[in-house]
């Protein structure tokens, strides 16, 4: 179950109660406001979590791509990719 749907469940079992005073029911009510807003907090970091993620993916690519092409792996391609400039 997803931090949402426990927070939900949670507002579900309090609203079932019965509170002796108004303030019981008020405190339990905005504790759950709280929770409501951090799920939300988190589920949007973990969005941009992901976002991110995908980015460094994709500048790791690149920069595989680049490297290949500039300091090949081996020794001998080092010879074959080198350039004589002659005056």
């Amino acid at each position: 179950m997803e931090l949402k749907e426990q927070v939900a469940y949670l507002r579900g079992l309090i609203q079932g109660q019965q509170f002796q005073g108004e303030k019981e029911a008020v405190l339990w009510t905005q504790l759950l406001n709280i929770c409501d807003l951090i799920a939300m907090e988190i589920e949007d970091l973990h969005d941009d979590q992901e976002e991110l993620n995908e980015y460094v993916e994709a500048i790791d690519e690149d920069l595989g791509y680049l490297e290949e092409q500039y300091f090949p792996l081996e020794e001998e391609e080092i010879g074959e990719n080198e350039q004589v400039i002659e005056d």
